[in-house]
């Protein structure tokens, strides 16, 4: 409880002396040189933009960052580490198989208006149709990929702590993408983007409980486990 208030603090702390501080060195001046740039001079304005920038932005991302980690933190130490659990039922899995890729075109989506508002596209490229074109396409993708992982769900589906996809005897496919989730979060993190943190972490959830309850109900029925192997050796 301790660590998520003193996350939640330092971010607010930042979020507010970022609220307190103008964009550019000097604004007038930035408008100025911008202006006098000809369509198509994206590399010349990119480089004016990172000239100017003040750290506004970069405080906003990482206090952000630290208040939606201090979130995570206080709600998981309620519930207890060793008491995290996968979806208690199928229909649980198949809310967080759709929550994922919801909650990762929402950070897509976010992520580009954020920056169209933060100007960090020249006027002459500005267009957001384009991009946002790609989200529904997306959407259909991740769902495609977040459904075909429930295949990897046994019979019978119940909750199981999470501590149980922590075994060599878990899916090592499974294993290997919670792995790649993991190094997501823990990058965006790092670079401050809390929006693909947050989606990243769904993902996280979801293939470790996968891990977990397939392994608990290969392990509670091993005439299942040798059906699929037999079944994939054909």
């Amino acid at each position: 409880m301790k660590l998520a208030a003193i996350l939640f603090f330092v971010g607010a702390a930042m979020l507010g002396y970022a609220s307190s501080i103008a964009s550019y060195n000097d604004e007038a001046l930035f408008m100025e040189r911008y202006l006098a740039l000809s369509a198509g001079q994206s590399a010349e304005y990119w480089q004016l933009r990172e000239e100017m920038l003040t750290p506004k932005f970069q405080l906003q991302d990482y206090g952000g960052t630290l208040v939606a980690l201090s979130v995570g933190v206080f709600l998981v130490s309620r519930r207890g580490w060793r008491n995290l659990a996968s979806p208690h039922s199928r229909a649980a899995f198949f809310a967080v198989a759709l929550a994922s890729p919801i909650l990762t075109v929402v950070a897509y989506i976010f992520d580009l208006e954020l920056n169209f508002h933060r100007q960090a596209f020249p006027h002459w490229a500005d267009s957001m149709s384009i991009p946002l074109m790609a989200a529904p396409v997306l959407l259909v993708v991740l769902l495609a990929w977040s459904g075909a992982h429930l295949a990897f769900l046994c019979s019978p589906c119940r909750s199981v702590p999470l501590s149980h996809a922590a075994s060599l005897k878990a899916n090592w496919w499974l294993l290997g993408l919670a792995a790649i989730s993991a190094a997501f979060v823990l990058f965006c993190i790092g670079v401050g983007q809390y929006w693909y943190a947050i989606s990243g972490c769904a993902w996280l959830y979801f293939f470790v409980s996968l891990a977990a309850a397939r392994r608990l109900s290969l392990e509670a029925n091993p005439a299942e486990g040798r059906g699929a192997a037999h079944a994939a050796g054909r």
